[in-house]
């Protein structure tokens, strides 16, 4: 029989590595200790079209049209704008305080705000966490080897949380509070407690003893992200918690206008495989090829495999480059980066003009994500600004922050310097042996001489930690 104590969609069982705190202002940084911070807000505003509201005590077959008639899952939510019932104008409202298991998918809506409704201190909280509490989901295949069916249609009797139609691969587990993110790639290799492979549609866990005896909770981070930005979709007040993948990104298959992201907590990230499966990955928000008008702000962005907030992509010719893509006032802890650049192609009349605006966040301890150990590439990545190729020439502006600890350094550009990249007016808080830029030596107290050789930073505040 499945244990019957397993968490439940109400705030008294909350994610792993949840706390509820409340976000008093924003750029405010983080208070000690694990957790996402929350901001406490009121019931959004309805926007022009209908309002439709999400309720996991609510039923699928009702209209979602009301607080007393919602819909009960996501699922459904997506289902009604993908069928156009969804239309442009409309806000979709998730029950504040409750465990919304699923992604947010608004396709090509137009407009459309996501927000919360309810009364509870807590936001909602998205993820597509699964979970196994009971030891029945577990089949032992060797000694301390246990296996589960991870296909939708095992689902629902022994393991619990989100289910997805065509995902079955697993980033990371959290148990007891602790990300274990070490994944091998064939079962005989597993040697050391809760080391996992996902391969096909089954998780392979090492651990002495069933993984969910005594009742203890697996969470597994299903490779989905969590929000698809699409254009002139607004996210508001919500907690995107735990996935596989990316937690929001902008769509990668057409060009993205009018998004933004406002007073979220996004959290527990990454740890799946990209494309070619030789690398894993894992941002908190990534902006893609051809986005334009992206707000990123008063958010928290913690403990992903990758960077906090990023702007990337592959240009054509003729494509659309990024214009006032901005991150402001957000605060980031526990990521490997805290903010990444790059752009392969090559720019053109058509796709000049690029612009990234950073400004008015406070970044802590770069280098220290759950990650930083398990990560191939790990030399000089625990950095706070991170870039690589700059084919477009993009102007970025990074200025009014507070980068504070990394476990390398402050900047790690390879092969150079982005030639847009106007840095200055920022306070930088470093160990005294931390060097200001992979591969050179200076650090905090020769600042004007890095400054004088980069040309960077001739305006900010340096100081040790």
């Amino acid at each position: 029989m499945p244990n019957t104590a397993r968490p439940s969609d109400h705030p008294t069982h909350p994610l792993p590595g949840i706390r509820r705190r409340t976000l008093l202002a924003a750029g405010l940084g983080l208070s000690a200790g694990a957790g996402l911070v929350f901001a406490r807000r009121s019931t959004a505003r309805a926007g022009s079209g209908a309002t439709f509201y999400v309720d996991p005590a609510g039923d699928d077959a009702s209209d979602g049209r009301s607080t007393s008639a919602p819909w009960r899952t996501l699922q459904r939510a997506n289902a009604a704008i993908a069928a156009g019932a969804v239309g442009a104008g409309s806000t979709l409202l998730l029950r504040r305080g409750r465990q919304h298991f699923g992604i947010v998918r608004p396709g090509a809506v137009g407009a459309l705000t996501v927000a919360s409704w309810g009364d509870e201190s807590e936001p909602p909280t998205v993820t597509t966490y699964a979970y196994a509490d009971d030891p029945a989901a577990w089949t032992r295949i060797a000694d301390e080897r246990w296996s589960m069916d991870l296909r939708s249609s095992a689902a629902g009797r022994t393991r619990h949380g989100y289910v997805s139609s065509w995902c079955t691969e697993v980033g990371f587990l959290r148990v007891d509070g602790v990300i274990h993110g070490d994944r091998g790639t064939d079962v005989t290799g597993l040697t050391k407690p809760w080391q996992f492979v996902s391969k096909g549609t089954s998780v392979v866990v090492n651990c002495p003893e069933n993984p969910s005896a005594g009742g203890r909770t697996v969470w597994l981070a299903i490779a989905e992200p969590i929000v698809e930005g699409r254009s002139g979709v607004t996210v508001r007040d919500l907690a995107l918690v735990g996935t596989g993948r990316n937690a929001v990104q902008t769509a990668t298959s057409v060009p993205v206008r009018d998004f933004s992201v406002e007073r979220c907590a996004i959290g527990q990230v990454g740890g799946g495989y990209v494309s070619g499966g030789q690398s894993r990955f894992g941002n908190g928000v990534q902006v893609w090829t051809g986005a334009q008008d992206i707000r990123i702000a008063d958010s928290t962005i913690e403990d992903c495999w990758d960077v906090a907030m990023t702007v990337q992509g592959p240009v054509t010719a003729t494509a659309t480059p990024w214009r006032n893509v901005v991150f402001e006032n957000n605060s980031t802890r526990r990521n490997m980066q805290s903010f990444e650049y790059w752009s392969t192609g090559t720019q053109t009349a058509a796709n000049a003009g690029s612009d990234c605006v950073v400004r008015g966040n406070r970044c802590e301890d770069a280098g220290s994500s759950w990650s930083a150990q398990l990560r191939p590439d790990r030399l000089g990545k625990g950095t706070h600004l991170l870039f690589y190729r700059d084919d477009l020439h993009t102007s970025i502006t990074v200025q009014g922050n507070s980068f504070v600890r990394a476990t390398d350094n402050y900047l790690y550009a390879n092969p150079a310097i982005p030639k847009g990249l106007v840095s200055t007016g920022n306070t930088i808080r470093l160990a005294s042996t931390t060097p200001l830029q992979f591969a050179a030596k200076e650090t905090v107290h020769e600042n004007v001489t890095w400054s004088k050789r980069s040309g960077l930073e001739r305006g900010s505040i340096f100081a040790t930690v």
